[in-house]
């Protein structure tokens, strides 16, 4: 065979398999989804503590499929323990569970903060976030069913109110929070802060700190978003799944971190 025809050959299988493998990571991640979430296995409650007239209390949940989600609940202290319309907030990466300490007085209600499946490096350099993909796959993939494994946790508790509940996405949460909430019908209403659609655009916005270098930074992003399993994950193609529940947007204007463009998807 001549050399002319082997380079071609050898282009047209490494085109191919590059094809298959991006069909394989932006796969329908419907089935991870109910595979993931699967039943409760575990349930491990801490012991409660007052702050500020509310008792707060962490828990640990652990499904039979090995997802394990890390929650914590506030609920005032002068509603003893009559049900109350429940409020389940995903925040930042940074915040998770952490979001029951940043609210206000919340009378009349139980709030639950769920923290992400992550294992990784909560602030990594560039070089480090290339190398945590697969966890951040991971734990992208994980969320909406650790969402819903939250509820179905929250739900079975006798202080709640199951036919009033709200999903809060906050920042990175927003897409993820859209996502659980088009899946689950048990939300009522969902919200959207500070948040958008779009895959590809909101990530290279968020490395544009961390990569100065405009053509690595898009490199990188696109390469990311396809590992990531982004355009699947993004909220717009799922945020249809919510009606006729109502779904609401904040967002501020001129948000460098989230371009116009893909909030306006959303």
């Amino acid at each position: 065979m001549r050399r002319g025809t082997l380079l071609l050959v050898a282009m047209a299988v490494l085109a191919t398999s590059a094809a298959a493998l991006t069909a394989y990571l932006v796969r329908d991640p419907r089935p991870h989804f109910g595979q993931r979430r699967s039943a409760l296995a575990v349930v491990k409650e801490d012991g409660t503590m007052v702050v500020g007239g509310a008792r707060l209390q962490s828990v640990r949940l652990v499904a039979t499929s090995g997802l394990t989600v890390d929650l914590a609940t506030r609920r005032p202290v002068s509603d003893g323990a009559r049900r109350l319309p429940l409020v389940v907030i995903l925040g930042g990466h940074m915040t998770g569970a952490d979001a029951v300490k940043l609210v206000g007085s919340t009378p009349g209600l139980m709030i639950a903060a769920v923290s992400y499946p992550f294992t990784g490096d909560p602030r990594p350099s560039a070089t480090r976030f290339l190398r945590d993909i697969p966890k951040i796959r991971t734990a992208f993939l994980d969320t909406p069913p650790a969402l819903m494994l939250a509820l179905d946790y929250l739900l079975s508790r006798p202080d709640v109110d199951t036919t009033r509940v709200e999903g809060v996405g906050v920042s990175l949460g927003a897409p993820f929070m859209t996502i659980a909430g088009a899946l689950d019908p048990r939300v009522m209403r969902v919200w959207a802060i500070h948040g958008s659609g779009g895959s590809y655009a909101p990530l290279e916005a968020s490395m544009r700190l961390s990569i100065p270098s405009t053509p690595l930074r898009v490199a990188a992003a696109a390469l990311a978003n396809v590992i990531l399993g982004g355009p699947r994950l993004a909220a717009e193609r799922w945020v249809s799944g919510i009606s006729p529940r109502p779904f609401i947007m904040v967002n501020a204007r001129d948000d460098d971190r989230l371009p116009r463009s893909a909030v306006d998807a959303l």
